[in-house]
C-alpha cells in the first residue's frame, strides 16, 4: 500500500445538526491556532451549509477547510482515498455506511462514542473515538492524526479494513438477510 502523506481530512455527510460540522468548524480553528498545516474537505450539502459558511468566514478558515456541495459517490471514494483519515463528529448515528466506506478503502476514522460507532472504529487501533460534542478531544483527536506517522496511519487503516471485512463483508451480510428472511417466511 501507497504510504499516505497527504494532510487533508474529511468528512462526508449531509450539513446538518446531527453530523456536527459546526463543531468540526471550531475544532479546526483549535488546529489553526496550534500552527498545525491542514485542509478539512466537506463532502456534502444541506441545511446546515449557510451557518457553516459563515463560521468559516467569521474565523478565517477559508483556506483551511473546502465545501464540495453534493458529489459523486465516485468523488466522495476519491476524496477519502486522497485523505489521512475520514472524520464524523455525529451527535446521532445509526451504523454510518460512510465510515465503513472509509475503513475498507484503509482509512482510520475519528469519530464518536454513539450507537453503532464504537463497533466499528477501536481507538488507537483503527481510529480515535471522542464524547459527541466535546469540541477540545475532536481537536486532539485530529491532531493526532494529522501528526501521526505515515506508518501509523497505514497499520491503522488496514487494522480498519480487516475489522469492516470481517464484520460486514458482502457475503456476511447476505447470509444475514437471507436467514432473516427465512425466519419470516410462515
Amino acid at each position: 500500500m501507497k504510504t499516505q502523506v497527504s494532510n487533508t481530512l474529511v468528512c462526508v455527510g449531509r450539513l446538518c445538526e446531527q453530523k456536527g460540522q459546526l463543531l468540526l468548524v471550531e475544532a479546526a480553528k483549535q488546529l489553526v491556532e496550534q500552527g498545525i498545516d491542514f485542509e478539512l474537505v466537506l463532502a456534502g450539502d444541506g441545511e446546515l451549509r449557510p451557518p457553516i459558511e459563515a463560521l468559516i468566514t467569521k474565523y478565517q478558515l477559508s483556506q483551511n477547510i473546502k465545501i464540495t456541495g453534493w458529489i459523486s459517490s465516485d468523488q466522495v471514494r476519491g476524496y477519502l482515498l486522497a485523505s489521512r483519515a475520514m472524520v464524523l463528529p455525529s451527535f446521532a448515528e445509526g451504523l454510518p455506511v460512510v465510515i465503513m466506506e472509509a475503513m475498507s478503502l484503509k482509512r482510520p476514522v475519528i469519530s464518536t462514542y454513539i450507537a453503532g460507532i464504537p463497533e466499528l472504529v477501536e481507538p488507537l487501533k483503527s481510529g480515535w473515538l471522542v464524547p459527541a460534542g466535546d469540541v477540545n478531544l475532536l481537536a486532539n483527536a485530529m491532531k493526532s492524526a494529522l501528526l501521526a506517522p505515515p506508518e501509523t496511519l497505514t497499520a491503522m487503516g488496514e487494522a480498519a479494513f480487516i475489522k469492516v471485512t470481517e464484520r460486514h463483508h458482502i457475503d456476511i451480510e447476505a447470509k444475514k438477510l437471507a436467514t432473516f428472511i427465512r425466519m419470516t417466511e410462515v
